[in-house]
């Protein structure tokens, strides 16, 4: 067991010394603060030690006080204990800390991703020709996310065009981060249908359309980051 699962199981205490049963031994008066000898046996007997104290005599040879024997604890031998618990402590602070300032940092930039990809579905919805020159830094272009066999094969939505709700299916290649969102046609944000960790393999989402108004739509998966896109339509019945 490490310092710190050793400290927890001792429990400090506060006393006083029975001076009128044991006269002979001077102990100190008023309150005293550590642990009960016995309770430290139990986790740290290497630090007790039995202490025997033989009777006590007056000068006729008669028995003044009796032999006392008792448990004895230093409370000095704790301390390196007490300094390794908050050493580890102390690193284990430090890694808690560099644990949390990398969740930031890529959850900022995932939010850049996110405002990026925005951006970019804006700029294609406005711009038909704007989607031909837009890449996504793997080399796949956003008219070939929209339109290519890649996204027809990995984000398929059945019935597309579309009255009743459909349903979106998709294809994860790896497990990773994955969103599931759907965009108006000016790129704004509508909501994120799904949001999960995920093993690969294939999946489907049943999208609930019933409060969309007739028109176009875009549905984005997000893998890691990583946007596919397609193009849905809303028709009247």
């Amino acid at each position: 067991q490490n310092s710190t699962d050793l400290l927890m199981q001792l429990r400090p205490k506060s006393y006083t010394y029975r001076h009128e049963e044991f006269p002979q031994m001077g102990l100190p008066e008023g309150v005293r603060y550590g642990f009960i000898s016995q309770e430290v046996q139990e986790v740290l007997p290497q630090l007790t030690t039995p202490v025997h104290q033989p009777e006590q005599l007056d000068s006729l040879g008669n028995v003044e006080f009796d032999a006392v024997d008792y448990l004895g604890l230093s409370p000095l031998d704790i301390l390196p204990i007490v300094v390794g618990a908050v050493q580890g402590q102390h690193v284990q602070g430090s890694a808690q800390v560099a644990e949390l300032a990398s969740l930031r940092e890529a959850l900022a930039e995932q939010r850049t991703r996110m405002d990026q990809l925005e951006s970019m579905l804006a700029a294609c919805c406005n711009n038909p020709d704007a989607g031909r020159a837009l890449d996504t830094g793997s080399g796949t272009g956003t008219d070939e996310l929209l339109n290519g066999p890649y996204a027809d094969r990995k984000l398929r939505i059945v019935p597309n065009p579309f009255s009743e709700p459909p349903t979106v299916y998709y294809t994860l290649d790896r497990g990773g981060r994955m969103q599931l969102i759907a965009n108006s046609a000016d790129g704004k944000q509508l909501n994120v249908l799904q949001e999960a960790t995920m093993q690969a393999g294939n999946y489907q989402y049943a999208w609930d359309t019933s409060a969309l108004a007739p028109g176009m739509y875009y549905v984005t998966l997000l893998l890691d980051g990583q946007p596919m896109v397609k193009k849905a339509v809303k028709v009247t019945r």
